[in-house]
């Protein structure tokens, strides 16, 4: 025996607590006699309607927004529209019910049982943003590095080894920005760690592998 998924049920529960007080004569779980008839996931209790009630705040328009960034959904419908959730957007819905007064969801059968709360809810904390591009370390050397090199930026990768614990702070006061082979030494043995060619040339692999450790 059909009966309401666990999810469709968690929709009209978080749906009261953020509007206590909207009204509710288009909600259905189930199917009514009609939907009997046809093909509806109403049918076997995996879609939820919700109504619309602007005067409360819960409109179609938010909660289809909600429901088109939920994974659980295959497809909604509302206000002679539908959306499928397959990149094509929303497109006219011809089916016998407008859905002007309720904003129909459907559930994917795998995920009727995911009581997760829906994105309509009260106090639900949103996701953290993506995590955004790490710029490129300035106390890393940018230009590219060998034996033989000098200068400051050799002693940035000095600085970087030591700390890293490849080389000791005695090594590098042997020669001071002076890429020579106590230098060439340590760095073949991070690049060893980090599965970089261990050629001894500070470039763009090097340099990334370095990056990845914030340095």
């Amino acid at each position: 025996m059909a009966t309401p998924a666990p999810a469709a049920r968690q929709a009209l529960k978080d749906a009261n607590a953020r509007w206590p007080k909207r009204k509710k004569a288009s909600d259905g779980i189930m199917g009514d006699v009609r939907h009997q008839k046809t093909k509806s996931d109403h049918n076997v209790g995996n879609a939820v309607d919700i109504t619309h009630d602007p005067a409360s705040g819960a409109t179609g328009d938010e909660i289809a927004r909600h429901a088109l960034n939920d994974s659980r959904v295959t497809y909604v419908i509302w206000n002679k529209r539908i959306n499928s959730r397959d990149g094509r957007g929303w497109r006219p819905y011809r089916g016998s019910n407008p859905h002007t007064h309720h904003c129909h969801i459907s559930i994917r059968a795998s995920a009727r049982s995911d009581t997760r709360h829906w994105g309509w809810a009260r106090g639900v904390t949103p996701p953290p943003p993506p995590p955004s591009r790490r710029p490129p370390p300035k106390t890393l050397p940018a230009r590219n590095l060998k034996r033989g090199s000098k200068g400051p930026d050799v002693q940035k990768l000095q600085a970087a080894l030591v700390k890293l614990g490849h080389m000791t702070q005695a090594q590098v006061n042997t020669g001071p920005g002076i890429f020579g082979p106590q230098t060439e030494l340590a760095l073949k043995k991070f690049q060893a760690r980090h599965g970089v060619p261990s050629t001894g040339f500070y470039g763009p692999l090097t340099r990334a592998a370095f990056s990845k450790l914030g340095l």
